[in-house]
């Protein structure tokens, strides 16, 4: 993920639009290199180190034209729901509190029908385990009422109640048909469910997914479960099993008896797949889909370099699965999530890379003729003060124009909420471009959206004389003569998108300055001057050094083995700079 395209708006004005946002500059070695993405709030050190898991899990839901979130309160040690404000793009507490666990997780969904939230939150462990005398860790359903003339939720008399009797990894909530509600998690190494059996308040106890084949329910501690309404009166439940190396999925009529459930069926691999099951399960169902077309992002356990370690499996119309390869091995991904833009038919997916984190990448594809490009992906979420930035999470529900998209992460490390955001109008939308600095007659390639039949690009208002569109998602344009620093546009007969950030055209180094002005080999030397961006090499009297630009008017520079005294050179594309005076190099 990476640039935006138009200022920003509320949300609550309902306008969309293709928004990936840049938080800062900085100039790193010979870069011009950005941050994409929001940088948001410590959730500090008293709670869980990613509250942005777990995998099949949503943190986000989207209601009255606002984006709204369950995230760690630090302060309170206790999680809030917080509002995103897309003018200043920060998430506002709104000092609704919901589970006071720190080692919580939790699943949302938001009933539009009802104008009910629901949170199913349990404590976190690696190997769930039943807890009968310690109700106080067992995983509760929190349900709240929206009030939309405050903009405020409240929790309901009753609430919460509990709905396992234990701690799980993950644990997952959805409402069918009839307005049971269900959950699923892992306990004991089996798969479980429950429901409500009279109203959202009563449930009934916890039990084995009651499948034909009783073998596919026994799993390993480390896998998972996920389920989804689909198809207007089904619910899907998916799960792996590393013992048989599979991916299953089962279904529930609505209106049979809880214990009634179709023949599970065989996800992944396919028919004549190899792909081995791991646990990472993140599902969405087609709306307009009434026979139910189900999605699912999941990884495998597969190690050799080319072979898919993240795939995209699509359950059709006549309950026949598909898959289709998000990223291999060699790619690292890592915690991958599926989102769908149900009015523009497009499929979007995220992931980490590599898998210790680091950014986020995205994806996306058109929902009737899958197939994404090969490699990383766009850069999504990505920053230079969080290096293991992880877990992307979003929402239950479908997108479409209205809503946008935000997916959000955290990073364990410098222990910092980041997000960002889609604008779904259909204006053309530059996620990112690469080279971002290079001279005129360079070829830039432009990732996005929403490109095909662009009229149009400009480097800071200069059209591009020469440009060619790739596809839905790329275009590759000349550099023009004339161009100066600043931001790319691109048109369509839909509207301009801007990037969020500048295109640099270099000038020509000029190197006033230097300091210590002499020094022996592995001496760190300042220099200062002007035009230090996109600098290509740094040299003492010709022999290369390494270097790090500070800025656009100072770099630092290591006296390099074999150095001998002269001048000091800079290079960038537009050229080269030389001090006056020379560097001596001592003993």
């Amino acid at each position: 993920m990476d640039a935006p395209d138009l200022p920003l708006r509320s949300a609550h004005c309902c306008i969309s639009f293709w928004v990936i946002v840049v938080a800062s500059l900085a100039l790193v070695n010979s870069l011009y290199a950005v941050d994409i993405g929001y940088r948001d709030f410590s959730y500090g050190l008293s709670g869980t180190s990613v509250p942005s898991g777990e995998k099949p899990e949503s943190k986000l839901w989207w209601n009255d034209g606002y984006w709204w979130g369950s995230l760690y309160n630090d302060a309170s040690r206790t999680y809030h729901i917080y509002r995103l404000d897309t003018a200043s793009q920060s998430w506002v507490d709104t000092g609704t509190v919901l589970d006071n666990r720190p080692s919580s997780k939790a699943d949302c969904l938001w009933d539009n029908v009802n104008q009910k939230l629901y949170v199913a939150s349990h404590v976190f462990t690696t190997n769930g385990v039943p807890l009968p005398t310690s109700p106080s860790q067992w995983g509760r359903l929190y349900r709240l009422s929206y009030n939309p003339i405050s903009h405020s939720y409240t929790l309901d008399s009753g609430f919460p109640v509990n709905v396992t009797r234990g701690k799980s990894e993950t644990l997952v909530v959805d409402k069918d048909s009839t307005g049971k509600l269900w959950v699923t998690y892992v306990e004991s190494q089996q798969v479980m469910v429950n429901r409500s059996v009279n109203g959202d308040q009563v449930w009934g106890d916890p039990f084995v997914l009651p499948v034909q084949k009783s073998e596919t329910v026994n799993v390993t501690t480390d896998d998972i479960s996920g389920l989804i309404a689909f198809g207007g009166s089904k619910i899907g439940l998916m799960w792996s099993n590393q013992l048989t190396s599979k991916m299953y999925f089962a279904v529930h009529l609505d209106g049979d008896a809880d214990t009634i459930w179709q023949a599970e069926e065989t996800a992944l691999p396919g028919p004549n797949g190899t792909e081995n099951s791991d646990d990472h399960i993140n599902l969405k169902s087609l709306n307009s889909d009434r026979s139910g077309r189900v999605f699912a992002a999941i990884k495998t356990s597969l190690t050799s370099s080319s072979a898919p370690l993240v795939m995209l499996l699509a359950r059709d119309l006549s309950q026949q699965w598909s898959s289709y390869v998000f990223g291999r091995v060699k790619e690292h991904h890592t915690r991958p999530i599926v989102l769908l833009d149900e009015d523009h038919a497009r499929i979007f997916m995220f992931a980490t890379a590599p898998e210790s984190g680091g950014a986020i990448y995205y994806k996306t594809t058109d929902t009737n003729n899958i197939s994404f490009p090969l490699g990383l992906g766009s850069p999504f979420i990505k920053t230079s003060a969080d290096l293991r930035v992880n877990n992307p999470t979003s929402t239950r529900q479908n997108l479409n124009r209205s809503t946008g998209l935000v997916v959000l992460a955290t990073d364990q490390d410098s222990r910092i909420y980041l997000h960002n955001t889609i604008d779904l109008s259909g204006k053309p939308a530059i996620t990112s471009f690469t080279p971002t600095c290079a001279p005129s007659g360079t070829v830039v390639t432009i990732t996005g959206i929403q490109f095909t039949g662009a009229t149009a690009v400009s480097f800071n208002g200069k059209a591009a004389t020469t440009f060619t569109v790739d596809s839905y998602t790329q275009i590759r344009a000349t550099v023009p003569t004339g161009a100066t620093t600043g931001k790319i546009s691109v048109t369509t007969g839909l509207g301009t998108g801007v990037s969020q950030n500048s295109f640099a055209i270099p000038a020509t180094p000029v190197v006033t300055s230097f300091s210590p002005t002499s020094g022996p080999v592995g001496t760190v030397v300042t220099i200062t001057g002007n035009n230090f961006t996109c600098i290509t090499s740094v040299a003492f009297n010709g022999t290369v050094s390494t270097f790090t630009v500070d800025s656009g008017t100072q770099i630092h520079a290591t006296v390099p083995t074999g150095a001998t005294t002269g001048r000091i050179s800079v290079t960038n594309g537009a050229g080269t700079g030389a001090s006056a005076p020379d560097f001596t190099v001592t003993p």
